[in-house]
């Protein structure tokens, strides 16, 4: 519907209709119109056809060996008892191996990921803890 809607305004303008009639008529806006003669212009087969929104680079992605690292460390400090494991620990040791550092953020997310993050069974967390034990009044 939209793509026969775009054609069509784009044919009325070749026909020598003014630019400012075919958007009014249509219902659209001076910015779309303009940003479909564009594209027509720009010879592109699929001209009138929607594009992806999504960027086309993740500057920000962690690469697959980063990954790795994170993954082996976590496992690594798994295996020693009594060992610490979260993000900080992970940072703690990648340091220690002079390596580049992400961020804690980006540990987590990893870790999520990988399904390596896990509620504690033990003493699960229940609300806020008051620092109050009684009642303050009487």
């Amino acid at each position: 519907m939209e793509k026969e809607l775009r054609k069509q305004a784009i044919e009325r303008y070749l026909k020598g209709e003014s630019p400012k009639s075919i958007y009014r008529d249509l219902d659209r806006s001076k910015n779309w119109f303009f940003k479909w003669l564009k594209r027509y212009q720009s010879g592109e087969p699929n001209w009138c056809g929607d594009q992806s929104r999504a960027p086309r680079k993740r500057p920000k992605a962690i690469s697959d060996t980063d990954r790795k690292r994170i993954i082996e460390t976590r496992l690594q400090l798994e295996s020693q008892k009594y060992a610490q494991t979260g993000p900080s620990a992970i940072k703690w040791e990648l340091t220690k191996a002079g390596q580049p550092l992400p961020s804690d953020s980006t540990i987590k997310r990893v870790l999520r990921q990988e399904g390596l993050i896990k509620k504690n069974s033990i003493r699960p967390q229940r609300g806020r803890v008051s620092l109050f034990q009684g009642s303050l009044r009487r």
